[in-house]
């Protein structure tokens, strides 16, 4: 049987995706609401994104591969503890905790305040875990506290939204992240121009159009390591703020 991934690259949907666009196309709002097209997966238990861990490839450019990148130090980004984190569309939250683990004030965020609740059911259950975690229901599109983050985090989140909100996408990831923090991409599903979504499917000049005005790409590469399915679909990308 062919991957998720696989799937989407040859026209086909994938039975799990395609109750969420089911429930997507059934959103006036385009998953904007609250108590839209995301609360209504997370309640159903429709979120076949999630992977139950942090992604490899984001794992690997943090503790393997930073030094890649072009002109920012990790260190500085974390900032004796003080250093901000947010990833958007957190779902259960394995990514923000991650983050919090290496030192960051890390917030997890969602627009469905079911999947809030899940991740910090999720959050709960761990022993061990590093205290500077917060989830929150937030609206990625209203509510940033300018330059509040020296790092941000973008997975499911790009590929999830319609692309006509993809210019407002990378105006409040310029809004939220200070001067010289940065923005890490991990840029799925590449598969061509489909039609279709969520997932839409996305391309790497898709990310150069919207965030290029206010962030420079210090790193640009296919992962060594992915999650399964996902070699020859995906990339991960750092972007500066300006």
């Amino acid at each position: 049987m062919p991957s998720d991934t696989a799937a989407i690259a040859s026209g086909i949907v994938p039975p799990a995706f395609s109750r969420i666009r089911e429930i997507f196309a059934a959103d006036p709002s385009s998953g904007r609401d609250a108590n839209g097209a995301w609360e209504k997966m997370w309640v159903e238990g429709a979120t076949p994104w999630d992977g139950a861990e942090i992604q490899p490839a984001f794992r690997e450019i943090v503790e393997e591969r930073w030094g890649e990148v072009e002109g920012v130090d990790f260190a500085s980004l974390v900032d004796g503890g003080n250093g901000k984190a947010l990833v958007p569309g957190c779902g259960r939250g394995y990514d923000v905790i991650y983050l919090a683990s290496k030192g960051f004030q890390a917030t997890g965020a969602d627009l469905s305040v079911s999947a809030v609740a899940a991740a910090q059911a999720h959050y709960a259950t761990l022993v061990g875990a590093p205290k500077n975690v917060n989830f929150q229901q937030m609206d990625f599109f209203k509510d940033l506290t300018p330059g509040a983050y020296s790092i941000c985090y973008d997975y499911t989140f790009f590929c999830a939204i319609p692309p006509v909100m993809r210019k407002a996408w990378g105006e409040s990831y310029a809004k939220g992240i200070r001067s010289g923090g940065v923005l890490i991409t991990m840029m799925w599903p590449i598969v061509g121009d489909k039609e279709g979504g969520p997932p839409f499917s996305v391309s790497e000049e898709a990310y150069h159009e919207v965030l290029s005005p206010y962030f420079t790409p210090v790193y640009l590469k296919d992962p060594i390591k992915t999650a399964d399915g996902h070699a020859g679909s995906d990339k991960v990308g750092v972007w500066k703020r300006k």
